[in-house]
């Protein structure tokens, strides 16, 4: 029993010594062993980030807008010269104004306006009443190129009165022939015996264009224009005749 119990102890104090000595060992071998530095990866500096070709390339400026074509200018059209009386006779001179003056209120306006009195009688025996009956038009125009085109224009048969100053003729008033189903009583009434010779002369289309026509011929020469005919809307130029302001307003009579 003593040499069991003696070989029990034994068998532990040699299991005590061998533990002993493997706990030193690796406590030597942990003490021998140089320390490990944790290696740090070196990372290399990141180069900045080169800007691609959209970037580096300066932006567009927008588009300036493109010239737009030179036109070549128009040129300016011609200034007429306001109608005046070419004649020698003060009396017409103050009635061509007041039909200018007067009847060509309410128009467009337009260049130039030439009134075209067409006078189938006079009554002068009273110089403070004297009496112009007859068929009195007006006509407004603008210049295309060589030619007088009529852009409005009137007809207005009457009588106008006229007196004889001092100082010259004036314009008393004017009785106009009423439009519509009144025309005939009223022409009658204010031409009277002179009824006939309106109708008769003061609506003959053919003396109102030639005489017409004339008129324009006489201004054009007056003021040197380059004008060769006058045209109405929707109708053919007609051309002027040769000018004749010597003795072409003392046949209004």
């Amino acid at each position: 029993m003593k040499k069991k119990m003696i070989s029990v102890v034994l068998s532990l104090v040699l299991t005590a010594a061998l533990l002993a000595g493997c706990a030193g060992k690796e406590q030597a071998d942990a003490t021998a062993q140089p320390e490990q530095t944790q290696e740090v990866e070196e990372v290399a500096p990141e180069e900045p980030a080169t800007e691609t070709e959209e970037e580096t390339e300066p932006e567009e400026t927008a588009e300036e807008p493109e010239e737009a074509e030179e036109s070549e200018p128009e040129e300016p059209t011609e200034e007429l010269p306001a109608y005046e009386y070419p004649g020698p006779e003060l009396f017409y001179s103050v009635l061509y104004e007041y039909l200018i003056d007067e009847l060509s209120q309410g128009y467009p306006e337009a260049q130039v306006c030439i009134p075209c009195p067409i006078i189938v009688a006079e009554d002068d025996s009273d110089d403070s009443d004297m009496r112009l009956y007859g068929n009195f038009l007006i006509y407004n125009y603008d210049l295309n190129g060589e030619i007088l085109e009529c852009e409005s224009g009137g007809s207005y048969p009457g009588c106008i009165h006229i007196k004889n100053t001092e100082t010259g003729y004036e314009v008393t008033s004017m009785e106009v022939v009423e439009d519509g189903a009144g025309w005939d009583e009223s022409a009658k009434k204010i031409f009277g015996k002179h009824y006939d010779a309106l109708i008769k002369d003061g609506e003959n289309e053919d003396l109102i264009a030639e005489t017409r026509a004339q008129i324009i011929a006489n201004y054009v020469a007056a003021n040197d224009l380059n004008i060769t005919a006058y045209q109405d809307y929707g109708w053919d130029p007609v051309p002027l005749p040769e000018e004749n302001i010597d003795n072409f307003y003392s046949e209004l009579l």
